[in-house]
């Protein structure tokens, strides 16, 4: 009876179900699809001549980019914990990296609120277009490289819009 305790003791967990870790990487990928699709919106022509004009066109473009890294990253929170190994890690380090990427933008629509002039405007612009421009999208995929999550990803369907998870 002592031996049959030891040997459950001491067998390993069974593997997750596969199609769980396929389920769970898909529902990763289509976020963080969605994501890259909407920080790949071109920057729209800012004419300075117009402020006003300038100025809403500027703001509905940060809205947007700001209401899609804050939609990943309450997809990605409200994702399941996931059956991969390295899969909660790589949940984190996106979402972190959605929030680090919103918080200069979130802070630029407020600068272009609470100012109508032509200088602010341009300056806004300035500094949101290089930025958005730089963006790595292997940024939110840091570390998963030739891992579990790139494993099963290879096998999600919406892992097929995101190449950096491509293997």
């Amino acid at each position: 009876m002592a031996g049959t305790a030891l040997a459950t003791a001491c067998s390993a967990a069974p593997d997750p179900d596969p199609s769980a870790m396929v389920a769970w990487a898909d529902r990763f990928c289509a976020v963080v699809a969605d994501a890259g699709a909407v920080l790949a919106t071109p920057l729209p022509d800012i004419d300075l001549a117009d402020p006003d004009a300038a100025r809403t066109a500027l703001a509905a473009y940060l809205s947007a980019l700001t209401d899609g890294l804050s939609s990943a990253v309450t997809a990605i929170d409200a994702l399941a914990p996931s059956p991969i190994t390295g899969g909660d890690r790589a949940a984190h380090v996106a979402a972190d990296t959605y929030r680090g990427l919103r918080a200069p933008l979130d802070e630029a629509r407020t600068v272009l609120d609470d100012n109508t002039t032509a200088h602010v405007v341009a300056e806004v612009a300035g500094e949101v277009a290089p930025e958005v421009a730089a963006l790595d999208l292997a940024d939110p995929l840091a570390g998963t490289a030739g891992s579990d999550v790139t494993r099963w990803a290879e096998r999600a369907p919406q892992c097929d819009r995101v190449p950096a998870l491509r293997g």
